[in-house]
């Protein structure tokens, strides 16, 4: 396994995805009964229980997709491992829209089987907008 090299604010690469309904509808009916309705799958249900005029994307979706872009910064060995991240949820993400992941690393403390290194994380639309923001952690050995 290489060594992965790190340093203070250094910039994860970006990640972006590109949100649809379908995929919203397909994140949505895993590990739960495909029929079931609810506000990120159908547009009256969203609007009686948000007041929104559409669905909204769960945000584990967005958990989903930090997750695999520290995944692919610390390495798969590394972050299924010892990976940590924390989001707090900003905004309704909806269909259309499009997310990007950044990453800065903020943090490097020497523990017992490696370096804890933390992360500050933020998910933004095609706008700027954040959507989400927060903090992760893992320890490179």
């Amino acid at each position: 396994m290489a060594t992965l090299k790190v340093e203070i604010n250094q910039e994860m690469p970006l990640l972006t995805k590109n949100v649809i309904q379908e995929r919203i509808n397909q994140f949505e009916s895993c590990g739960l009964d495909e029929d079931r309705q609810n506000f990120h799958n159908n547009p009256e249900v969203a609007l009686e229980k948000l007041g929104t005029a559409f669905p909204i994307a769960s945000g584990r979706m967005s958990l989903a997709f930090a997750a695999e872009s520290l995944r692919r910064f610390f390495g798969p060995e590394v972050y299924n491992h010892s990976g940590t991240l924390n989001l707090k949820f900003l905004r309704p993400v909806r269909d259309g829209d499009t997310i990007t992941v950044h990453g800065t690393v903020t943090r490097q403390e020497q523990v017992d089987n490696g370096t804890l290194v933390s992360v500050d994380v933020y998910c933004e639309n095609q706008d700027q907008d954040k959507t989400a923001v927060g903090s992760a952690t893992a320890i490179v050995p």
